[in-house]
Formats: C-alpha cells, structure tokens, sequence
C-alpha cells in the first residue's frame, strides 16, 4: 500500500471502517436468512440461497479491498470510488430476500456495479503506473472485467440456470488470479499487515452483530434463567472466537510475507461464512424453532467451518511440524464435535455443547501458542 502521512492514514482507516459497515449490514441482511425456519429445519433452498448470496457480498468486498491493499492512496479518486461503491452495496442489501430470484436483477446491478468500479481503478492504474504494477493491474483489470460480464450476462438467462452463470462469472474472477499467482502476482505481493488489518476489522464488526442477536433475544423474551444462560452462552461463543482469532491474528499480523495473501482472502469467505451461521445458532439458542437435530447440525457447520477457516488464514507460512499438530487438533475437534453433538438431548444442550468446543478450541490453541512462545524465547 502506498505511503502515506498518519494523519492521512487515520482517515484512510476511518473510510474503510465506514465501507466495512456498509457491507456487513448486507451480511446481517443474508444471515438473517438462514433464520427462516420450518417445521423445525431450515429448508436445503434456504441454505443454498445464503451461500448464492453470501459469495458474491465476499468477492465484491474483497476485490476493492485487495486493490487497495496493492495501489491505493488517498485520494479524491479512490474516495469517490469508496462511495459509488457503498450506494452499490446498499442496492444489493436492499434485494437480498428469501425470493431471491424475484430480487435478483437488483442484486446483480448492485454486484456488477461494485465490480465494473473497482475494474476502473485498475484501469486507472494501469494507465499510472509502469512495470511490473502496469502489468499487474492490466492483467488483474482484464481479468475482473470478464467475471463482471460473465456474471451481467445471468440476467437474461432464465430460471435457475441463471445462478450458473453468476458463479461461472465469479469462478473466472477467482480462477485467473490463482493461476497468475507465480506468473505475475508474486512481482507485486500484497501487504501482510495491511491485509490482515482489514480483515480483522471486518470480523469484528461481524461479531458486533452477533451482539445484536445476543441484545435482540434478551429483548424479545421474558427475562428469567433460561433467556440469562442463552444470552451468557451467546456471548461466550462470541468471546472464544475473538480470543482465538485475535491472538492468532496478533501472532503473524507483524509478518511482512511476501506471497499473494491468497490464503487469508480464501480463507475469509468460511471465516465471514461461519460467523453467519454461528449467530443463527445463537437466533437458535434464544427461539427454539428447530428439533434438536437439525439445531446440533447448524452448530457443527458453523463451527467447523470457522477452524477450518482459521486453519487456512493463519497456519500458511508456519514450521511443518507446528502445522501437522495444528490440523490434527482442529480434525479432533470438529471430529468430537461431529459424533457428540447429534447424540444430545436437547436444544440447550446442544447450545452448551458447542460454546465448550468455541471455548476449549481457543484454550487449547492458545496454551500451544504460549509454549511456543516461551521455546522460541
């Protein structure tokens, strides 16, 4: 990221702050959808249709995120950017619904929108810059510009085949980037700190949210011991990922890496994924509308998918030895995790049972991280 004063670079942090909360009511918006129950299960088209939604919000994030991270500075330009970009965000919010199809044609103006500006700022780039970050941003703005047209062209596509072309519009902007890694992304890697930073950010205003859930259900309900312990388990789950992620992220955030940052941007799509899902599972713990099963299923996939997430961003660039343990920590959780909590009687169990996998997974990786800290030392 370009150089830039403090004073400038508080005011840099306080526009990305503003453009993460845009997105993250977008995210709150589809989490929510996942709260539509019925006849106590959440119907397989309703789990589809938070994932059709929640990876489009990611990528759309992500790409202004990551241009920022290799060619931004603070100027009128990228601010206007930074704004066109929001009013695109709220459009897509605005049509994020369960009739996602009926919604649809304003979700993917909104989403190609926020594509079509940030390809803009690469051609703005590539028309600025010489070298290697000319070739960059042509190549990653030529790339991103056949995703967006791709993904457009859904809309005169009909019926459901329409989604198969939004995700091979996406999967193109994807793929590309993978396969230029060694090509030509590693003449201009990402900035390590700067990139964890943003992410941190954004997934601390996601366990905002998971307040809110924790707030609304207290709200919702007659205060007395049951709403208290659910409202207490909630905020442990919310504290045991912020432990964990923040003493993990604390641990390599210093690390100038040279690579791509491809393993903390892929990794952050289950990360944000997760959380989702997780505070559907607190929804869950306050308003009992699903049978015990189908609850202990939610709480297992959001709980694996946030270790395996935080396998993915936080293990890349570790001894092999340190890695190898950490995978087969993290296979024994979601393992213990996978046979315990189906055979569990009830709803608050459940609930419990996954605050204690949250808890005792931060524990344990964070006793391993303060040995390793006092070997090294």
């Amino acid at each position: 990221m370009t150089s830039i004063s403090p004073i400038a670079h508080k005011k840099v942090t306080w526009l990305e702050l503003f453009y993460d909360l845009i997105y993250v009511a977008a995210i709150s918006v589809t989490a929510h959808v996942l709260a539509h129950s019925h006849h106590g299960a959440i119907a397989p088209d309703t789990l589809l249709k938070y994932i059709l939604i929640f990876v489009p919000l990611w990528w759309a994030w992500t790409g202004f995120t990551v241009y920022v991270n290799r060619f931004g500075k603070d100027d009128t330009v990228q601010r206007i950017a930074y704004f066109v970009q929001m009013a695109f965000v709220i459009v897509m919010a605005a049509s994020i619904n369960l009739d996602f199809g009926s919604y649809y044609p304003a979700f993917m103006l909104g989403y190609v929108g926020i594509r079509l500006s940030t390809v803009a700022m690469y051609v703005r780039s590539w028309l600025q810059k010489d070298g290697e970050p000319r070739r960059i941003s042509r190549y990653l703005g030529l790339c991103f510009l056949g995703g967006a047209l791709i993904s457009f062209s859904s809309v005169f596509v009909p019926g459901d085949a329409k989604f198969i072309v939004l995700y091979l519009g996406i999967f193109t902007d994807i793929l590309l980037p993978l396969l230029g890694r060694k090509r030509v992304l590693v003449h201009m890697p990402v900035h390590h700190p700067h990139l964890m930073e943003r992410y941190g950010l954004a997934t601390i205003i996601l366990l905002g949210e998971l307040i809110l859930v924790i707030v609304n259900g207290l709200r919702e309900g007659h205060i007395g011991g049951e709403i208290v312990v659910s409202a207490l388990l909630g905020f442990g789950i919310a504290v045991s990922i912020w432990w964990h992620y923040f003493e993990s992220s604390e641990h390599i955030a210093g690390e100038d890496r040279k690579s791509s940052g491809q393993s903390v941007i892929y990794g952050h799509l289950l990360t944000f994924m997760s959380l989702g899902i997780v505070a559907n599972v607190v929804h869950y713990g306050f308003h009992h509308e699903l049978t015990v099963r189908n609850f202990a299923w939610l709480a297992l996939a959001g709980f694996a998918l946030y270790a395996v997430s935080a396998a993915i961003v936080f293990l890349p660039g570790r001894r092999p030895a340190h890695i190898r343990q950490s995978l087969l920590r993290m296979a024994g959780f979601i393992l213990a995790a996978a046979v315990i909590l189906p055979l569990l009687p009830s709803a608050s169990a459940v609930y419990a049972a996954v605050f204690v996998c949250f808890a005792a997974y931060a524990l344990a990786e964070g006793i391993v991280r303060t040995r390793g800290r006092r070997t090294a030392a």
